[in-house]
């Protein structure tokens, strides 16, 4: 199943639809220009057929409503639109790991990944947590690579990513649906 097919919005039912941002202040100018370039891409390539605010926060984690700590969230409601957490802060230590390129695609994937969740709540898919969570893994790749590889980055970026190095392509891929 595909869950980011292209929907056919019933208006009736769906007034208000598509996709948001919100940034917090003090976000990276460099990472919120890259969620901006790959927003206008997400709302030129998928139908989001209920409303969704994605809020990028200023903090190396977001607080789930258990309390446990995550790198995003998804969140709905039986009476307003759902919404996303982002953190968009990068933990210094990374730095010495990953470039910068490497870590913007890891928010990129982790902002996929809880959009894979939405499309789930709107499917009205009743899954197991692990089921759920392979599932979103799996589009989280896909969607990914289907944005590096349409030429949005540069040829380097491009290139090094068909090669595997990338941050969120390293090791195992979740299982294929």
């Amino acid at each position: 199943m595909n869950l980011w097919q292209n929907f056919e919005i019933d208006q009736t039912k769906w007034i208000n639809n598509g996709i948001s941002f919100r940034y917090e202040k003090g976000i990276d100018e460099e990472l919120k220009s890259k969620f901006i370039l790959f927003a206008k891409w997400l709302r030129r390539t998928y139908v989001f057929p209920v409303h969704i605010n994605v809020y990028v926060k200023n903090c190396v984690k977001v607080k789930l409503w258990s309390g446990a700590m995550a790198y995003g969230s998804f969140r709905w409601f039986e009476d307003r639109a759902p919404y996303i957490r982002i953190p968009a802060k990068i933990d210094s230590q990374l730095y010495e790991t990953f470039s910068r390129e490497e870590l913007y695609e890891q928010l990129l994937s982790s902002l996929v990944h809880e959009l894979s969740h939405y499309y789930q709540w709107f499917l009205g898919l009743e899954q197991d947590n692990a089921t759920s969570e392979r599932q979103a893994n799996y589009f989280r790749y896909r969607i990914i690579d289907q944005y590096y590889n349409i030429g949005i980055m540069s040829a380097a970026d491009t290139a090094a990513h068909r090669r595997g190095e990338s941050f969120v392509l390293k090791g195992d891929r979740a299982d294929r649906f």
